[in-house]
């Protein structure tokens, strides 16, 4: 299924949500792997909005960043 520009807008923005909080930490992309990450180019793909994500990925990132689901989506 093609995605809608709406769909693209959310990965857009949730991408920057979770680039925020990689910066909070003070971690660049590479360093993600050294906080049990399995691929810094995984999450560049994430965190620029091209890539739709499963919910094992987003459990993933709820546990690297320590942070509940909800806070992934404000």
């Amino acid at each position: 299924m093609a995605l809608t520009k709406e769909d693209k807008l959310f990965l857009k923005k949730f991408g920057l949500k979770v680039r925020q909080l990689r910066e909070s930490k003070g971690w660049t992309l590479e360093e993600t792997e050294e906080h049990g990450w399995p691929s810094w180019k995984h999450l560049q793909r994430i965190e620029s909005g091209n890539k739709n994500i499963t919910i094992l990925t987003l459990e993933r990132l709820r546990r690297l960043y320590r942070i509940s689901v909800d806070e992934l989506f404000k």
